[in-house]
């Protein structure tokens, strides 16, 4: 799905600044034609920094986890946001610190690979604890 249709097929929504995280959310219109869409979207593409607030910002407060890669100063925002920011090695600084994970090649297997050995990581810490 492109950033245009995602935008239209969400219908209305605003930005709302809450002061107990100090961060914006998004209250929707119509709630049901986002999770109707948040549902069965796997990927955006040709999306605005807007875009890509809109749906990590709706998903999250939906109790949705969320993974996001971005690259560029307008990507910022919704990096931060996100459960897991992912930045490209060539991405600018101010992603790079906003991000989570830097991947330092522009290889998108290296994201696969690093979610992969991250929860393998995480969960034989998880069944050593237990133990």
């Amino acid at each position: 799905m492109t950033g245009e249709e995602f935008l239209n097929k969400i219908g209305g929504y605003e930005r709302v600044w809450n002061e107990d995280t100090d961060e914006y959310d998004i209250l929707f219109q119509n709630d049901d034609l986002f999770n109707h869409v948040r549902k069965k979207l796997r990927i955006i593409a040709r999306c605005s920094s807007e875009d890509k607030f809109v749906l990590v910002a709706g998903t999250k407060s939906r109790g949705g986890v969320v993974a996001m890669t971005g690259d560029s100063i307008t990507d910022a925002e919704a990096l931060k946001k996100a459960d897991v920011g992912l930045c490209m090695g060539t991405g600018c600084e101010v992603a790079k610190d906003n991000s989570d994970l830097i991947i330092l090649d522009n290889n998108f297997y290296s994201i696969y690979r690093s979610i992969k050995w991250g929860r393998a990581i995480y969960d034989n810490i998880r069944k050593f604890v237990q133990f």
